[in-house]
């Protein structure tokens, strides 16, 4: 029953998508409406998500506790994505969607699809290490994958970006909900509760204009012709397999409890982040690339969740 429970978790997802394919094939979604839904959840939905997020979820006692336990998933995602840009390169996957190839094989749906499966299958103690690895993924996705996907916009190679514009990009505004959320968890200020309440309003739309956006790229790209190239290929093997045994052979190297080391190669071993896409679509590079990535790895996840779930 659990393990039905942890599954359904990703078919909730997937069905979001599939409202958003169906609308989108109904013609609701003008031109105009498919590019402003990535801008609302980039700027209206998301800061509040990160921040209202960190508050509800950290004290600066504990937050301050585990920040040694989050070398681990620290290390593992810039080791994976180093490995990614290297077999990316390699293989000369397309340079505008290089950076996106590195954010999807490195960062993972820690929270939405993290944790009802690990609820699952290690029972509420294993929640704070599943917030532990949110910690560590948010920070890095934010800065080197933002940063990374937003490059690809320079698809040839010549242009050369300012110092603001990479500024601006590393604090985009998810970033900067991010960090307030840190700064005020640490400065152990509390909100008003009306604040906080509107802070999660504006957060809960994110998962449901992420999803129903992925679902409208995917109506858009024409799933009768779809074809597994290499770039998505090696994507998907990279997220769902890589990832996780990079976290699995960094274990030994860290001395952490089983329970964590559990908890976070399974998070290693999740779906492509929903925000890799919504990223791609801000910054104009390759979304439906991303969009592929989210939902093929999610589709998948339900056979790969289950092997690791049995290998743990």
């Amino acid at each position: 029953m659990l393990f039905l429970h942890a599954l359904g978790g990703i078919f909730g997802l997937l069905l979001v998508v599939a409202v958003g394919y169906v609308l989108a094939w109904k013609g609701w979604f003008s031109t105009e409406c498919q590019m402003l839904l990535p801008r609302l959840v980039t700027y209206v939905a998301l800061p509040p998500f990160l921040m209202s997020t960190f508050l509800q979820s950290f004290d600066r006692d504990n937050l301050l506790h585990m920040l040694y336990g989050a070398l681990l998933p620290f290390t593992s995602q810039i080791l994976t994505f180093s490995l990614a840009w290297v077999v990316g390169r390699a293989v000369r996957v397309r340079r505008r969607r290089l950076g996106l190839f590195c954010a999807c094989v490195s960062n993972s749906n820690t929270i939405f699809v993290g944790i009802p499966v690990n609820l699952a299958l290690f029972g509420e103690e294993s929640l704070p290490y599943v917030l532990l690895y949110y910690f560590a993924s948010t920070i890095f996705f934010w800065t080197v994958g933002n940063y990374a996907i937003s490059s690809d916009g320079k698809s040839d190679g010549r242009e050369r970006t300012r110092l603001r514009d990479n500024i601006r990009h590393i604090f985009s505004p998810p970033m900067l909900g991010f960090l307030t959320g840190l700064s005020l968890v640490l400065l152990n200020v509390e909100l008003p509760r009306f604040l906080l309440d509107t802070a999660r309003h504006l957060g809960n739309l994110t998962t449901p204009l992420a999803l129903l956006f992925i679902g409208i790229s995917l109506q858009n790209m024409d799933l009768r012709h779809l074809r597994l190239d290499r770039d998505l290929t090696l994507a998907l093997l990279g997220r769902l397999v890589l990832s996780p045994l990079v976290v699995a052979l960094l274990v030994p190297l860290f001395p952490i409890p089983e329970l964590m080391a559990k908890v976070f190669i399974m998070q290693a071993s999740l779906p492509v982040l929903m925000q890799a896409a919504i990223l791609s679509a801000y910054y104009r590079t390759d979304p439906e690339f991303g969009a592929l990535m989210v939902s093929l790895s999610t589709l998948l996840s339900a056979i790969t969740i289950p092997i690791c779930m049995c290998l743990l």
